[in-house]
């Protein structure tokens, strides 16, 4: 009760303006439904809000404020994109495309990654990630077929217990393998390239997909065809030992919250976080806010609270 309390102050700014931008998609009772629901889902896990990382992203990309929408201003590439917070296993990534550009040739990309967007610098990630990405450890992708990614369409994605990531469409009656040997054993943070025709998408709340999964043909029956040997090398990341007492950051969900923001007072996120946002748009990330400074505090003294 305590913990539902917690969030439901934490995310009521965040709900009032969701509705006010996406009236006709969602209301404040179903995204607590999300957050708290204790019904029996694909993904036992999915209780924290899903968007796309505000900061670890191509130079290409611009995002709305609640970093749901993103589009590729410009070109064909440097339009890489993360999730902000781990992918369950079996949890249904959606993704609606906007805008397809049909001048360039090739599509979106998607896959998963080991390594914490938090931790990558934006000025560090490559044009693509196939092959760049890709070609490091703790990266996998792949592009998703034409036919799953038209102008309108939801494209899913996920990963099965097994490692084998598949994508699917919006009406569930198609299958489509884009690789494995992905390990499940370490967190992984979505992965979504804006390429080529792809210019714009929308990452949907998870409420909307969670059924996806058993409309689909049983995938014990889908022949899965092999890859080579050099594409299995993974970094395992773990999280610090402490950090189970922690309440996490509503940025990062990876490290504990160790800063206030001043002069709203909330605390519910960490200090290397609030240094970017700082940074950046100057905005609270909570109230929306002007920022004035940020200052770093133990632990102690943030946990399980927004002073205001």
């Amino acid at each position: 009760m305590e913990t539902e309390q917690r969030w439901e102050k934490r995310l009521d700014a965040f709900v009032c303006t969701y509705i006010e931008v996406y009236s006709s998609h969602l209301d404040k009772a179903s995204l607590m439904n999300v957050l708290f629901s204790d019904g029996d889902t694909t993904c036992k896990k999915t209780t924290k809000p899903l968007f796309f990382h505000p900061f670890t992203k191509g130079c290409n990309i611009i995002m709305d404020e609640l970093h749901g929408f993103a589009e590729r201003s410009n070109s064909f590439n440097n339009g890489i994109l993360f999730t902000n917070r781990p992918i369950c296993v079996k949890e249904v990534v959606a993704l609606k495309i906007l805008k397809a550009e049909m001048n360039w040739h090739g599509g979106i990309r998607v896959g998963f990654t080991s390594l914490n967007p938090s931790e990558i610098d934006p000025l560090t990630l490559p044009q693509y990630v196939c092959p760049n990405l890709t070609m490091l450890h703790g990266f996998w992708a792949a592009e998703i077929p034409d036919e799953f990614a038209q102008e309108g369409m939801v494209s899913h994605f996920w990963v099965e217990k097994n490692g084998k990531v598949f994508c699917s469409t919006d009406e569930g009656r198609k299958l489509h393998f884009l690789f494995d040997r992905v390990p499940v054993d370490c967190p992984l943070w979505a992965i979504v390239d804006l390429y080529g025709r792809t210019k714009a998408v929308q990452l949907l709340d998870p409420s909307q997909v969670t059924q996806t999964l058993k409309r689909l043909p049983s995938i014990t029956q889908f022949q899965i065809p092999a890859l080579p040997k050099e594409a299995t090398a993974s970094v395992n990341l773990s999280r610090s030992p402490q950090f189970d007492d922690m309440e996490e950051c509503i940025i990062c969900f990876r490290k504990g919250t160790n800063a206030i923001i001043y002069p709203c007072m909330h605390a519910s996120v960490c200090f290397i976080c609030a240094q970017i946002v700082f940074r950046t748009t100057a905005t609270c990330p909570m109230c929306r806010g002007k920022m004035k400074t940020v200052c770093k505090v133990p632990f102690s003294l943030s946990k399980n609270k927004d002073i205001s």
